[in-house]
């Protein structure tokens, strides 16, 4: 009995410290315990969740199933080993986990999510429509089932059934930035100039824990092309002294701008985002900050200001281009990207997911209004999304 306790002990310390983010402990304690207790369950499914974090997959997933060899009613292990199974791009069997987790448990809306996500990626929306329509009639207060019918709607078209879903949400939190703005989205009802701080804060403090990892995947390219033009630009000069990465998020520009300026901020409005970018390093500065704010009290200070994908949140960019020839130098360097609009016959239009798409005429125009030079926009392809490019523009121009 006693040896049982100072299992149990052991055990929740190891816990602890991996519920801490103290990895290297847990990861102590539950060896230590293995080597005592080579077939428990629960130390098993521990440590391949620890495995899984570490990227190490293939352990983590024979780890899981271990335990599920001696424990195979613990429906949240086979919840768990298909995020694994998942995170491995081995979707069929992910379903099949999520699938043992529902049979055991049905009231897991986690598992329930989960699937439908699965079943969205492996290219059978309508499944994914039906589970997720079940969850919320089913558990109408797990409101991220809402977000999740909501986006496989949009994706399919379905603008109408979306529209009904987010009302329906706006019901349960009437104050959910991330619903107001789909629903605007989708409806064309109350569309704003730009997204509400709120909602930026919201989707990336949601984003931040592997933003790196999805952008990866979808062969997301925009610090890169807006770093090969400023390079270019500026070529064999000295190193700009200054230099502002405005809307940072993780950082993905820091590592290509870092050679070439001798100073390096980054502003952003998520403090999830800015801890990534902390992380990562290269910055001599980082701030939390709604982006045209803060260059608006900067008046004269930087050599160049470079914007990744950070103004498809905005509509109209009147605002955010006086901002940044505000805080440039005369002579500085503005380039940015944003999604592109089909065709020129409107200035810009808020898209189902939530983003906004310009038009070249329109940047143009904004641009000789704020007092930049005749720009250099170039038609790009910023990533892919369910499987098709996202065609953008890539700008490039001074401050006169």
């Amino acid at each position: 009995m006693d040896e049982l306790r100072e299992q149990d002990r052991r055990l929740h310390q190891a816990i602890v410290h991996h519920q801490e983010g103290r990895l290297a402990e847990a990861e102590g304690g539950y060896l230590a315990l293995l080597a005592q207790f080579p077939d428990d369950p629960d130390l098993l499914h521990f440590l391949g969740m620890l495995r899984a974090q570490q990227r190490r997959l293939d352990e983590g997933i024979a780890l899981i199933r271990r335990s599920l060899e001696r424990a195979p009613e613990n429906a949240h292990a086979w919840n768990n080993l298909g995020n694994v199974l998942a995170s491995d791009n081995q979707e069929e069997e992910a379903v099949g986990a999520y699938l043992r987790a529902i049979n055991l448990d049905i009231e897991i809306g986690q598992a329930w999510q989960n699937l439908g996500s699965a079943i969205g990626r492996s290219g059978n929306p309508k499944k994914a429509i039906a589970l997720f329509s079940r969850i919320i009639e089913t558990t109408p207060g797990l409101v991220t089932a809402y977000e999740a019918l909501g986006r496989v709607l949009r994706v399919m078209g379905l603008k109408d059934e979306a529209v009904a879903v987010y009302r329906r949400w706006l019901e349960l939190e009437p104050d959910r930035a991330t619903a107001q703005h789909l629903l605007a989205a989708n409806s064309g009802q109350g569309v704003p100039d730009r997204a509400a701080d709120s909602y930026m804060v919201e989707l990336f403090d949601h984003f931040s824990k592997d933003f790196d990892e999805k952008l990866a995947k979808l062969g997301y390219s925009a610090p890169a092309l807006l770093v090969e033009r400023l390079r270019a630009d500026v070529g064999d000069s000295a190193p700009l002294a200054h230099v502002l990465d405005a809307g940072c998020g993780t950082g993905l520009c820091a590592p290509l701008l870092r050679p070439f300026c001798t100073r390096l901020t980054g502003v952003d409005l998520s403090p999830g985002m800015l801890e990534k970018a902390q992380a990562r390093g290269g910055y001599d500065e980082l701030v939390a900050s709604e982006l045209c704010a803060y260059m608006r009290t900067k008046g004269a200070r930087f050599d160049a200001v470079i914007s990744a994908d950070t103004l498809v949140y905005f509509g109209a960019l009147e605002e955010a281009m006086a901002a940044a020839k505000h805080c440039l130098k005369p002579g500085g360097r503005l380039t940015f990207t944003v999604e592109a609009l089909p065709q020129d016959d409107e200035d810009h239009a808020i898209q189902h997911h939530g983003r906004f798409a310009h038009s070249e005429k329109y940047l143009r125009r904004c641009l000789e209004q704020a007092g930049f030079t005749e720009p250099s926009i170039d038609r790009v392809i910023l990533r892919k999304e369910m499987g098709k490019d996202v065609h953008g523009l890539a700008v490039l121009t001074r401050a006169r």
